[in-house]
């Protein structure tokens, strides 16, 4: 009776033992998808470079019908181009802060800059600016981005105010 009891046990131990084999395994697998898992949803930082083209300076006159949107603080108004000259990479935002300080921030999303479909526009409460591409939402105040993947304030270029004309130059602000 010694002898099967002693198998028994045994059998009992090794079998534990494979247990806890099969949950170290099985530990290590979860562990490893819940480590692929979170680096997976970590914003992507990669530097894509924001392309850069020069324009030349363009000035405006903001008594003319079509800028009557910049009249009012918070007013705005999306440009391709100004008098058939393109500006900026896909174009510009110009944001009126107040009635002295203009703002003109670049179209080309930050994030992932060089693909096809980042471009930025106006959300359609005018509250702030978003990317139809990866969804990121930015402040017209500065630029910075409020929401989304985006982790890099849109391009901004000077501006200077004079009377009735406002100067918009290829020279990076930010």
């Amino acid at each position: 009776m010694p002898g099967i009891l002693a198998e028994k046990q045994e059998r009992d131990f090794m079998s534990i033992h494979r247990s806890n084999d099969q949950f170290r395994r099985l530990f290590k697998q979860v562990l490893f998808f819940i480590l692929l898992m979170a680096g997976s949803c970590n914003r992507d930082l990669s530097d894509d470079p924001i392309p850069v083209v020069y324009f030349p300076t363009s000035t405006i006159n903001l008594f003319l019908p079509e800028y009557t949107s910049l009249a009012v603080d918070g007013g705005y108004k999306s440009m391709s181009s100004i008098a058939g000259t393109s500006v900026g990479v896909r174009g510009i935002i110009l944001y009126r802060k107040d009635k002295t300080t203009y703002l003109a921030f670049e179209v080309n999303c930050s994030y992932h800059p060089n693909e096809a479909g980042s471009n930025v526009g106006i959300h359609a409460s005018g509250l702030f600016m978003v990317c139809a591409g990866c969804g990121s939402n930015f402040s017209f105040t500065d630029g910075t981005p409020t929401g989304g993947v985006a982790w890099r304030p849109l391009r901004k270029y000077r501006t200077e105010l004079s009377g009735s004309s406002l100067t918009i130059t290829n020279e990076i602000a930010n």
